[in-house]
């Protein structure tokens, strides 16, 4: 078991380094069809998962959820972690944060995680599609048009229960990342009115 695991995780992690080696996350338009890499992802897990035979079903059912959940680690980790004034990471992943994200990007990113789940329900391991809960809730929160009211002190009991997986330093993050005119120019406050901004709590961390 560690050792295909550690094979799949080379793979997944070469995948990723090839794909999205500066890719543009600035979109400006949505797509109606998963982006390349992630298409390439599922092909590659869905080639792994059907030579699991042999397995007993606990090795096969914690390999899905192992490879599954390292995709999602990676790509929250590609969509939050901070860039450096040299844009390189400081992990060993291989290839640096996204440096940029438009709106259209993430509305891509999110109908990437609708893709991945709606192979995990395909491959009838129960619970696989909640590898993916974190990112589906970045993407979901930051395409939400409620979200600089939901950031509001007194709705945070209601977007804990909205959102249970969000955590706000690493929307925080990809605020910083964003690009054009939207939702990141209502949060970071750079709209230049002089309407009263509400009390946003960009700064907690969970």
């Amino acid at each position: 078991y560690n050792m295909v695991y550690k094979i799949c995780c080379a793979k997944i992690d070469s995948h990723i380094n090839f794909a999205l080696d500066n890719f543009q996350w600035v979109s400006k338009a949505a797509r109606e069809i998963p982006n390349a890499y992630c298409e390439g992802l599922i092909q590659y897990l869905r080639t792994v998962f059907s030579s699991l035979g042999p397995m007993d079903e606990g090795s096969r059912f914690g390999l899905h959820f192992s490879c599954c959940g390292h995709v999602a680690e990676r790509l929250v980790k590609l969509l939050t972690d901070p860039v450096h004034g040299d844009h390189q990471s400081t992990s060993d992943d291989g290839i640096p944060p996204i440096a940029r994200i438009d709106a259209y990007g993430l509305k891509n990113l999110a109908l990437d995680v609708y893709e991945f789940e709606r192979f995990t329900d395909s491959t009838g391991v129960p619970q696989l599609s909640e590898c993916f809960n974190e990112l589906k809730s970045l993407t979901e929160a930051l395409l939400d048009r409620d979200l600089p009211m939901l950031l509001m002190r007194e709705n945070l009991s209601f977007r804990r229960k909205k959102y249970p997986f969000l955590s706000l330093e690493k929307v925080g993050n990809i605020l910083e990342k964003y690009v054009g005119m939207g939702l990141g120019d209502k949060l970071m406050g750079t709209m230049g009115t002089n309407q009263k901004q509400p009390e946003i709590l960009t700064m907690e961390k969970k």
